[in-house]
């Protein structure tokens, strides 16, 4: 390593990181902790153990604690990481995810990409290369892989074609929710939505409720983003 590289890393790793670390299993959480426990500066500032509960306390955070970057895992109940990514990405922007699975299944990563994920690394790395991971990602926006996972990625960029599946609505959202969630996005006011509608202003409200409980969201600029994410408006 040259003496500009070495003092290069030495200035990174000083500045302190908050992570946030989701996984449905107590003892993966624990062995990710431990992991980054060599390393000072990184302030873990969220534990989840699934999507939904991920997404509840990131809301309940200030904006200047949040965390910079999440550890995902993507096989979770109630929600699992790949939709966890997707209303996260579109939520929170400046956030960065990056998968951290046993899974090298290939489907999964594009599937994760897509979503929103800055990287895809698997549990059993070595603490270095998730630090690494983590420092690429945060100072040079890059897409960091574990090297399985890149070269089953190569392989079926190579091997298989690529084929555009039409975009489904996978949030969840009902008809009239959906319609909602296009006259916010227009600007709308709830009198306004409610008139074109033919419904009160007070049932607006209740739908807009609703849309802000499934997406995980507590105001309209949030779902906006969300909805553009996914090609709903």
């Amino acid at each position: 390593m040259s003496t500009v590289c070495f003092y290069r890393k030495i200035y990174l790793w000083q500045v302190d990181i908050n992570i946030g670390i989701v996984d449905d299993k107590t003892i993966n959480r624990n062995t990710v902790k431990h992991k980054l426990a060599l390393y000072s500066q990184i302030n873990i500032v969220l534990e989840a153990n699934n999507g939904k509960d991920f997404l509840e306390q990131l809301k309940n955070i200030p904006d200047k604690k949040k965390p910079k970057l999440i550890l995902m895992d993507l096989d979770m109940p109630i929600m699992d990481g790949i939709e966890a990514i997707k209303v996260s990405a579109a939520a929170y922007p400046e956030i960065k995810i990056i998968v951290l699975t046993i899974f090298e299944d290939t489907d999964r990563i594009f599937e994760a990409i897509k979503a929103g994920a800055s990287g895809y690394l698997l549990k059993d790395d070595k603490a270095v290369n998730i630090m690494d991971a983590i420092t690429n990602v945060i100072e040079h926006n890059g897409v960091p892989m574990s090297p399985t996972i890149a070269r089953k990625a190569m392989e079926m960029l190579i091997n298989k074609p690529i084929t555009k599946k039409t975009e489904e609505n996978t949030l969840g959202l009902s008809e009239r929710e959906l319609e909602i969630l296009k006259n916010l996005s227009s600007g709308s006011t709830y009198s306004q939505i409610g008139e074109k509608l033919f419904i009160s202003p007070l049932t607006v409200r209740k739908h807009v409720a609703n849309l802000y409980a499934k997406l995980h969201v507590n105001n309209r600029v949030q779902v906006i983003n969300i909805a553009q994410k996914n090609n709903l408006i």
